[in-house]
């Protein structure tokens, strides 16, 4: 009997983790410069929330890329839990470095978290809709998040939201791709 082959699948999920997170971090960073640069309008909808959606869209194409990866390594013959492990892997590690990036940032540009918690106070102070106590409650919130910003609850949270978030997008991309781009193995009975 031949020992069983045990193809790691760490290259190919981190490689995609490093574009994707990075593709992640990009689009939510624009959208908070959209949010900052914008007029304040006393939307809802903001550059920040379509950075989000976005974000979130094109994050899950990782655990994609990820399997793409690992049959161009390894060959197409897969199964698909190996496909939904790859994407699962990428997933977490994508969340690992988007948020390593967007912790970096700040440091890059100084005003960064100061001129974004004003563009999102400004714009909630012009929403003529909600009773002035609730605009004073959702002030308070940014202010609070803001700063809080490098608190480990904060940092602990925000991972933890992208890795259910992230986690499971990719673990259903990876599963997917597996099926689709890959061959299930010929058992030997």
């Amino acid at each position: 009997m031949e020992p069983i082959e045990r193809k790691s699948y760490w290259n190919a999920a981190g490689m995609a983790a490093l574009i994707f997170g990075f593709v992640v971090f990009l689009i939510s960073t624009t959208g908070a410069y959209i949010t900052i640069h914008s007029e304040p309008s006393g939307s809802f909808f903001s550059g920040s929330i379509l950075a989000s959606v976005i974000g979130c869209l094109a994050g899950a194409f990782g655990g994609v890329l990820a399997v793409r990866f690992f049959i161009n390594e390894h060959g197409p013959e897969m199964k698909i839990g190996k496909g939904a492990v790859i994407g699962l892997a990428t997933g977490l590690l994508m969340a690992l470095f988007s948020q390593f990036l967007t912790l970096i940032w700040p440091l890059v540009d100084a005003s960064f978290l100061e001129n974004y918690q004003a563009a999102m106070i400004a714009n909630i102070e012009m929403m003529d809709l909600l009773p002035a106590a609730q605009k004073e409650e959702m002030i308070d919130a940014i202010y609070t998040q803001i700063q809080n910003f490098y608190s480990p609850g904060s940092i602990i949270q925000a991972l933890l939201l992208g890795f259910v978030s992230y986690g499971l997008l990719n673990l259903l991309s990876g599963t997917l791709s597996a099926k689709f781009m890959g061959t299930q193995p010929e058992h030997v009975l």
